[in-house]
């Protein structure tokens, strides 16, 4: 968490308005970084720890991505930041994406279209 006790959330997309719009809606309930594509936001991660110590609460990641896709991203991020929540996103079924998800590699599911709500309720970030 930040020194104002927002969670720190980094929201990973392979499109810019996507990311625009999802940092636009939560902003006001979370410090959010955005990464464009998935091996962007693992330097983004790997670059803020070493300067700082940063780490993030909260990584939402699309599962479709230009690209090595959302498992691909928060598999490494359940290797180097095991404490950090992952989302996955996706316009697909938790099912239809079973063959790609390993146990445990996901904490929480969203389905897309995105239900604002939802979403502020899945960062525990509600006022």
């Amino acid at each position: 968490m930040d020194q104002d006790g927002q969670k720190r959330v980094l929201i990973v997309d392979d499109d810019i308005d996507v990311l625009k719009s999802l940092r636009r809606l939560i902003q006001e309930y979370a410090e959010v970084t955005v990464a464009l594509g998935a091996e962007a936001a693992l330097e983004h991660m790997e670059k803020a720890n070493a300067e700082d110590g940063t780490v993030y609460d909260v990584v939402l990641v699309d599962f479709n991505m230009n690209g090595k896709n959302g498992a691909w991203l928060l598999e490494r991020v359940r290797e180097k930041y095991p404490d950090c929540e992952r989302m996955l996103l996706s316009g697909s079924s938790q099912f239809d994406l079973s063959n790609f998800i390993t146990p445990g590699l996901v904490n929480r599911f969203l389905e897309k279209p995105l239900d604002f709500d939802e979403l502020i309720e899945a960062l525990g970030a509600e006022d």
